[in-house]
């Protein structure tokens, strides 16, 4: 019974229904029990109240814990979002053969820079690049422990192979990162995305030029 009640509410709660929808369906199963109970206990009444009370207080039980399983389906539900979300805001761009960029956007906590972790080793894997742009435009604030976590991306990234540049330190946050004794040593560091991406290619022994427009 709490393995069925277990699989019903976890469910629920991918359904969208209430913890109060989900108890109530055990709760409703007293009726019908109570009323088989008159049926088979009427004559005897010290039985029959002992046995609905003992029923009653068991379907109470099953409510709960069905209210309990319901809230921890729930919980599991909303953190697998959120490390959905966490992937989908994370994004490992090719942006060319041997290089990849990540251009991140928002606020990085331990929970995040984790992800960027986990996915830039497993693009460099795949694709076997040797370049990775780690872009921070879009990153309003970097503290010591976001720039701790960035340095040991680059770290884990350098082991296999990989050199890591990053792009996008704006004044402010070089500033702050100067009063926090932040250094990020011998990481290559550049001021905007586009820098960067003329580094890599550099790098990697590649020219680009522009194309001249052939006269009318």
């Amino acid at each position: 019974m709490r393995d069925f009640l277990a699989a019903a509410s976890r469910s629920a709660a991918i359904q969208g229904f209430t913890p109060s929808e989900t108890a109530t369906f055990v709760f409703s199963l007293k009726q019908p029990l109570f009323a088989r109970l008159r049926q088979e206990l009427g004559g005897d009444a010290a039985t029959l109240a002992e046995e609905m009370w003992a029923a009653s207080v068991l379907l109470d039980k099953l409510g709960l814990y069905t209210t309990e399983v319901f809230q921890r389906g729930r919980e599991e539900m909303i953190r697998r979002q959120q490390m959905e979300i966490l992937e989908l805001s994370t994004p490992v761009v090719k942006v060319w053969e041997g290089i990849l960029a990540l251009p991140l956007i928002g606020t990085l906590d331990s929970a995040r820079t984790q992800v960027v972790r986990e996915n830039l080793l497993g693009s460099i894997v795949d694709t076997g690049s040797g370049i990775a742009i780690i872009d921070i435009t879009g990153v309003p604030t970097v503290d010591t422990l976001v720039a701790q976590h960035l340095l040991k991306t680059v770290s884990a990234a350098k082991l296999m192979g990989a050199q890591c540049i990053i792009s996008g330190i704006r004044p402010q946050i070089a500033q702050t990162m100067i009063h926090l004794g932040v250094a990020f040593g011998d990481v290559v560091t550049k001021a905007s995305l586009s820098d960067a991406l003329a580094f890599a290619f550099r790098q990697a022994g590649l020219v680009v030029t522009r194309q001249q427009q052939p006269r009318s």
